[in-house]
C-alpha cells in the first residue's frame, strides 16, 4: 500500500475521482509506439508484428486539431514488450516506444520547421525525437543532458531515430544557460526532473518506495530554476512548454503560479490537449492545502492515471 501521507496527498489532488483513477495504480497500462515518420515504412512494420503475433491496436483519440501529427500511434499489451523490442523496426528505428502521455508535450510545443527549438532534460531522447520528426528534420533542436549515461542513451536514440537537426551537449542545463545569450530559441521545452507520481504501480514498490515530501520540495526548487532560466532564453512571443510526470502541485501549480507572479511577461495559453476523450484529464488545481495558486492555472492541463495513460502535467506559457 501506499505511504499514508502520499494516499491522504492523493485523495485531496483527485477528490471525487481518487478512487477510480487509483484503481488505475493497479492496472497494467497498454504501450504505445509512434511510426518514425522520418524513416517511414508502415507496411513493413505491420507485416512484421503481424508475423511475430504482435497485436496492435491505432490509437484513434487525438482531434483533428493535432492528428496529422500523430496519426501513426499505436497501443499494445504490456505482455508483448520484449517480443516488440526484439523486432527489426525497433532496431532499425522505424518506430519508437512512447507512452500516450509522454507525446502530449511536444504536441502541445507545436514546433515548425526552421525554427530554433531547446530541450532543456532530454534524455532518453523520446520528445526530442519526435519533436524532429514533427520538424521534418528542418531547423536546429539543442538537447541537454548532464548524465552519461542518460546521454548515451540521447545520442543512440537521436541517430537511430535519424533525427539529424538534434545537437546533443553533455552539461547540467544550468550552466548551458550560463553561456547562452537571451532570447535565442523559438521555443523551449522543459520536461523537468520530478517525483514521478504519475508513474506509480501498486505492483512495483520501486516506484514509489523512493517517494517523500523533502524530495517533492527539492525537485521543486530544481524545476523553479530550471523554468527561470530557461525563459530567459525564450524570444519574445515564443513558447515554452513545461511538464511534469508527477501529481504533486508543489512541482505543478507551485512552480508556475510563483514564476507568472515573479515574471511578468509570461502567460499561460490555453491548451487544446488534441484529444477526444475529456475524461482522461482536467484543468490544474487552484487551492492544495492553504496554499492559493493563480487563477490562470486552469489553462493547464493534468492527464489522470488510467488504463492507457500515465499522470502528467503540462502548461504552455508565452513570453510576451
Amino acid at each position: 500500500m501506499f505511504p499514508k501521507l502520499l494516499t491522504s496527498r492523493l485523495q485531496t489532488i483527485l477528490g471525487d475521482d481518487y478512487t477510480s483513477f487509483t484503481e488505475a495504480f493497479s492496472l497494467e497500462r497498454k504501450w504505445s509506439f509512434r511510426i518514425n515518420l522520418l524513416n517511414w515504412d508502415g507496411s513493413a512494420v505491420m507485416k512484421e508484428l503481424a508475423e511475430k503475433g504482435i497485436v496492435v491496436e491505432k490509437f484513434t483519440g487525438f482531434l483533428p486539431s493535432q492528428e496529422w501529427r500523430a496519426t501513426e500511434v499505436y497501443l499494445f499489451d504490456k505482455a508483448h514488450e520484449y517480443a516488440m523490442k526484439g523486432t527489426r523496426a525497433f532496431y532499425d528505428g522505424l518506430i519508437y516506444l512512447q507512452s500516450l502521455s509522454s507525446l502530449l508535450p511536444a504536441l502541445v510545443l507545436d514546433p515548425q520547421a526552421w525554427e530554433s527549438i531547446l530541450d532543456v532534460c532530454a534524455a532518453p531522447g523520446s520528445k526530442t525525437t519526435q519533436i524532429a520528426m514533427m520538424m521534418r528534420n528542418e531547423g536546429k533542436i539543442v538537447a541537454l543532458e548532464q548524465n552519461q549515461i542518460r546521454y548515451d542513451k540521447l545520442m543512440h536514440n537521436a541517430k537511430l531515430q535519424w533525427a539529424t537537426i538534434v545537437e546533443w551537449q553533455k552539461l547540467d542545463a544550468r550552466h548551458y544557460f550560463d553561456r547562452t545569450a537571451d532570447e535565442t530559441f523559438d521555443r523551449i521545452l522543459l520536461d523537468a526532473p520530478c517525483s514521478a507520481e504519475g508513474r506509480i504501480s501498486l505492483t512495483n514498490e520501486k516506484t514509489y518506495g523512493f517517494w517523500s515530501l523533502e524530495n517533492i520540495q527539492k525537485k521543486a526548487e530544481l524545476q523553479y530554476e530550471l523554468l527561470t532560466l530557461a525563459f530567459a532564453s525564450l524570444k519574445k512571443w515564443g513558447t515554452l512548454v513545461y511538464s511534469t510526470c508527477t501529481l504533486a502541485p508543489e512541482e505543478n501549480e507551485w512552480v508556475i503560479s510563483d514564476f507568472l507572479e515573479e515574471t511578468p511577461s509570461a502567460s499561460l495559453e490555453p491548451i487544446d490537449i488534441g484529444l477526444s476523450d475529456k475524461s482522461w484529464w482536467k484543468s490544474g488545481i487552484e487551492k492544495f492545502g492553504k496554499t492559493e495558486y493563480s487563477a490562470e492555472l486552469q489553462k493547464a492541463v493534468r492527464i489522470l492515471p488510467g488504463a492507457e495513460t500515465e499522470g502528467f502535467f503540462v502548461v504552455k506559457i508565452v513570453k510576451g
